[in-house]
């Protein structure tokens, strides 16, 4: 059993590490010129260097949330055989008015004798968990499924009709925002919402980002071909996943309000940073804070999160709050700067989205692992700290 327990964490760190290593493979395969045979060597080399600096990180990241996992549950979990690890998952999908009975059902099955019993009883209870009726009845949520599919498609209709460009944006930013609200009425008959400062500006920023958005694409009607389809689509999804973790943040990020006044902050002194940098006559500052300051915003932020409750989630939900903080304010004042850089000039105004969009995933993907990096440094510190000072002194 201890030969097995060792080599758990292993098996856990490579299914962590695998999702990592394929997305920025995948990101390095649509970023190479493949339908250019004339294209110099140097350019795959340069582009697998800048692929490959945020892809260790992410794998640091990674293994310190194993680790920090294994410590906690993964242990507890090496424990279990199959039908109790099966009986587990299933409980942890069920809502919490209904979290009571899985506990029974777990204290029920530590009763069972025999491997192909226990399997049965585990297969049981999760088939009946799966088929538990929902907190909110069938036919409230299938009213408000229709009110979601009429709101997709006013939105379709009604925005393409004023701006074209916009409508892939307001149509999938609609669909998203209410399929969360309806899985919301499922789990839980009344959803908890989050009404704090931190909450009320991720949403105010997420509204002057459309907001803005549309305002440029009156002002400017060629910019429209900065805005495809997927660069739209891509900005409804990061737009509505803020939302949705500012307003109704699941219960598994943990509560407080001292994550969020950090992270929403260091998003404020980030975004305040750029706009400052980014004034005329300083060519190169803004695309130098970009690519340094984001590490130093997500692991301060969880850093003191983490260390100031002696906790790793505490951290990794500051981080979550400062990218969902980012990612609006961010795209506000790099739409407001490459429009102002490039005002008067219609023709290339369409780059104006394309900037902001890369500067966005930039932003996230160079940062958000230091954020994971500052949240298990953060607790360790902390832990260390508390440890010195309960060491008695020597007489």
């Amino acid at each position: 059993m201890e030969a097995r327990v060792r080599r758990t964490p292993l098996r856990y760190q490579l299914a962590a590490a695998v999702p990592v290593l394929a997305s920025f493979t995948a990101l390095y395969v649509s970023v190479i010129p493949i339908d250019d045979p004339t294209q110099s060597t140097d350019v795959y080399l340069w582009l697998a260097a800048a692929c490959g600096i945020p892809t260790a990180f992410w794998l640091l990241a990674s293994w310190l949330l194993v680790q920090h996992w294994w410590a906690r549950t993964g242990t507890r979990l090496s424990t279990m055989d199959g039908p109790a690890q099966l009986l587990t998952a299933a409980v942890a999908t069920l809502p919490a008015s209904r979290r009571g009975w899985g506990e029974a059902m777990l204290s029920e099955l530590a009763e069972v004798p025999g491997r192909s019993a226990r399997w049965r009883f585990a297969l049981s209870c999760a088939r009946a968990a799966l088929s538990l009726p929902l907190p909110t009845g069938w036919p409230v949520l299938t009213i408000a499924a229709g009110v979601v599919v009429a709101a997709v498609t006013g939105a379709y209709v009604g925005v393409g009709a004023a701006l074209p460009a916009l409508r892939v944006f307001a149509a999938t930013f609609v669909a998203l925002v209410g399929t969360m609200v309806v899985l919301a009425l499922a789990r839980h008959r009344r959803p908890r919402l989050s009404a704090s400062a931190a909450t009320i500006l991720v949403t105010a920023a997420v509204a002057a980002a459309a907001g803005l958005t549309a305002w440029l694409l009156v002002q400017e009607p060629t910019a429209a071909e900065g805005l495809p389809s997927g660069r739209a689509a891509f900005l409804a999804v990061a737009f509505a996943a803020c939302l949705w973790l500012a307003v109704a943040p699941p219960r598994s990020l943990g509560h407080g309000r001292l994550a969020p006044l950090v992270g929403v902050g260091g998003a404020i002194a980030f975004v305040s940073g750029l706009l400052l940098v980014s004034r005329p006559g300083r060519v190169g500052l803004p695309s130098l804070w970009l690519f340094l300051v984001p590490e130093v915003t997500f692991f301060g932020c969880a850093f003191v999160a983490a260390a100031s409750r002696q906790s790793v989630r505490a951290g990794v939900r500051a981080g979550i709050w400062a990218a969902i903080a980012i990612t609006p304010l961010g795209y506000v004042a790099g739409l407001l700067d490459a429009f102002r850089q490039q005002a008067g000039d219609a023709v290339s105004s369409g780059l104006t989205f394309a900037i902001s969009a890369f500067y966005l995933g930039l932003t996230l993907v160079i940062g958000f692992p230091f954020a994971l990096i500052g949240a298990t440094a953060g607790a360790a510190y902390r832990r260390t700290a508390r440890a010195r000072t309960d060491v008695p002194e020597e007489t």
